[in-house]
């Protein structure tokens, strides 16, 4: 038998951002595997916010996405998600050029050769989101810890922990590619664009993803004004101007966008040349929330949710 604890009631300020881990401490994971979609959506929802979402009539962001895996399943969502695959989409839209270096692909751990990667690299895996290893310094780096995270990763289906549709199916592998820096700032800047039937509207430019002080936003409009608002991180404390090459990005972002109701599309910016992140469709899983609370809302109100599609 399973028991659910009820009694405890979340703020969602103070503990959205932890959603993830509690709900799966909370409750055995060979149950919730076999839930429902619809069910387990919203007990994923309700442990975050304390409350369920409305999936009837979803007004917030967060709730339109919980949503949106449920119903709007366009196959090519595996496709674009896919970290390998999306490369083969992108030269077909003709954006090879904005891919970054591709050193090699593996669908095992033993297939890397350790010692024939450069003096920096990143390795992620292509199924999941925030599975990656980082080198900045090759003689430092612990292979062995790398190789059982790895090993782990490969075995996982990431569809499981937020019922993410688009990850459902894709095939488990490893890419390793060029490491990426702005130099100036000692770190990657990342561009992640939120884009709305077929239109980037909204900028968060992402620092600090591997900093002591973790991760910060800023957002933006397609102008470079800026939105205060805030979505479970602090703003970024770095002077970070506006790109010289913001409207190349925009344009690229307004390309990739097209016939989704939503996609966030993540580019870079190191030494004014664009290179390609990742395409996503359901940023934090949906357990996020924006503060002040009326962005909420804001950021709902641009999502117009499709008929579904399943």
């Amino acid at each position: 038998m399973v028991f659910v604890n009820v009694k405890k009631v979340f703020n969602r300020k103070n503990h959205a951002m932890f959603g993830h881990k509690r709900f799966f401490n909370g409750i055995r994971r060979k149950f919730l595997i076999v839930l429902p979609d619809k069910l387990f959506l919203y007990l994923f929802y309700w442990e975050a916010y304390g409350y369920f979402p409305n999936l009837d009539d979803p007004k917030t962001f967060d709730e339109k996405l919980q949503w949106y895996k449920l119903y709007y399943r366009a196959p090519i969502m595996n496709t674009l998600t896919d970290k390998y695959a999306v490369r083969e989409y992108l030269k077909g839209k003709g954006f090879a050029g904005i891919l970054n270096e591709l050193y090699g692909v593996y669908n095992g751990v033993d297939e890397i050769d350790f010692f024939k990667l450069p003096e920096r690299f990143v390795i992620k895996a292509t199924h999941g989101s925030n599975m990656n290893i980082i080198c900045k310094d090759k003689e430092s780096l612990n292979w062995g810890t790398c190789r059982h995270l790895m090993n782990k990763w490969l075995k996982r289906n990431y569809y499981h922990l937020g019922r993410e549709w688009a990850y459902k199916d894709i095939k488990p592998r490893l890419i390793c590619e060029k490491y990426l820096e702005n130099e100036e700032f000692n770190e990657l800047i990342d561009y992640k664009f939120y884009c709305y039937n077929n239109k980037p509207e909204v900028l968060f430019v992402c620092t600090g993803r591997f900093s002591a002080d973790g991760l910060k936003y800023n957002a933006y409009d397609m102008d470079w004004n800026r939105i205060y608002a805030y979505k479970g991180k602090p703003s970024s404390d770095l002077d970070i101007g506006k790109p010289a090459n913001l409207k190349a990005m925009i344009t690229i972002a307004g390309e990739l966008c097209q016939g989704f109701p939503f996609i966030r599309v993540d580019l870079y910016s190191v030494k004014e040349k664009i290179i390609f992140g990742e395409l996503t469709f359901y940023p934090d899983s949906g357990i996020c929330p924006f503060t002040p609370d009326k962005y909420n809302y804001f950021f709902g109100d641009f999502f117009v949710l499709p008929d579904k599609r399943i």
